[in-house]
Parts: structure tokens; sequence; C-alpha cells
């Protein structure tokens, strides 16, 4: 009965089934009453696993990985991965599964070190403000779209300077006639005139 099932649990605590375990399995009761422990392993892999991979796997990293030399910048970072990443990940796991303490008290360990703790504060803070306004502009750039016409396409736009050069239809007001402007532009202006050329996206993201 529910009643009787009420009593096993109060009489024999263990017995009962704790969040995120399956019957069978064997359970434990938290070690820290305040701070808590893992419901079971699966938990812990999968918290893992949100803190290391983030924007910066999907959308940073192949960024970099184009702009310093593509395939040779997999040797650097797979040996700084090894005897570096690897390592300290490892430690700050390790470490705080021994002292059950944030960024700040587990460095009571060793006050010589507490400055750490603050800087992974700041650090976190940082990026906290950083990944959030790199949503923000994915949800702006989403709305935005949802139009007949995006408006980073053409160069007809308030914004859009006169350097700015479609590939749909070319901007009038960056673009001349060599016959009739021929004496009035020399080669040096000609190639200054190019290299200041801007797409529309870019100058709408500006």
């Amino acid at each position: 009965s529910p009643l009787k099932f009420d009593l096993q649990d109060i009489n024999h605590p263990t017995t009962s089934l704790q969040n995120g375990t399956v019957p069978g399995e064997v359970t434990k009761r938290d070690e820290n009453v305040k701070r808590g422990n893992w419901g079971n392993q699966i938990e812990f892999v999968l918290t893992s696993v949100g803190y290391a991979v983030g924007l910066g796997n999907v959308w940073r990293f192949p960024y970099l990985c184009y702009r310093n030399g593509g395939g040779a910048f997999m040797f650097p970072y797979f040996i700084m991965l090894v005897f570096c990443g690897i390592p300290l990940f490892f430690m700050e796991l390790s470490f705080g599964q021994f002292a059950s303490q944030g960024c700040l008290g587990v460095w009571r360990v060793s006050p010589l070190f507490k400055g750490v703790g603050y800087g992974m504060m700041v650090v976190s803070t940082y990026i906290g403000i950083y990944y959030n306004v790199v949503i923000c502009i994915a949800f702006y750039y989403f709305f935005m779209s949802m139009s007949r016409v995006l408006p980073w396409t053409y160069c007809n736009n308030p914004w859009n300077t006169d350097n700015c050069v479609g590939v749909l239809s070319p901007s009038t007001n960056s673009s001349f006639n060599l016959t009739s402007h021929r004496d009035a532009f020399n080669i040096s202006e000609l190639l200054n005139q190019t290299g200041k050329r801007t797409s529309p996206s870019e100058e709408y993201w500006r």
C-alpha cells in the first residue's frame, strides 16, 4: 500500500529512488547536503559536454582554422590540446570534485592562487556578455530576414556609402564611366577606388 511504501522509505531511506536513477542502480546519499552531488554519471557527462562545447566550437573554431592555415593549423592545435588543454581540463574537474567548491572557495587550499579564481570569474562574466551579444545578433538577423528583399542585398539604403558595390545590382554611386572620366582619374586613383569597395552586407553589419 502507499502507506507501507512511505513507512519503508522512512525506515530505510537508501531504498528510495533518487532523481536520475533507475531501479537496480546503486545509489548513495549526498555527501554535501548544501551543494548536492550528481545523481548518476550521465548527468556529470552531459554537464561536462555542455560546459566544454559551445559557440566557439561550432562557429569560432572553423573561422580561426581557416584564417590560420586550414589543415596546417590542426597540428599545433592537437599538440596544445594533448599537452595543455586536456590536462588543465582534467585538473579543473578533479579539483572541483575533490573540494566541492566554486572558483573562489576552491583556492582556500592555497591562498596564493586566489587571484586565479577571481580571474576565472571575470573571464566567465566577459564570455557571458559576449555570447549574449552574439545570440542577440543572430536573433536580429533572423527577424530582419523575414522580408521580401533582404536589407543587405543592394546599395540603395540610407546607411550605404559611395564605396558600396553590390553583386546583384552594382551601385550607381560607386560606378563610373571610364570613357567620360578618363582624364580625371589616373591609375593610382582607380586602384584606390577599387581597394575601398565594400559589399552591402558588410556595410549593413557595420
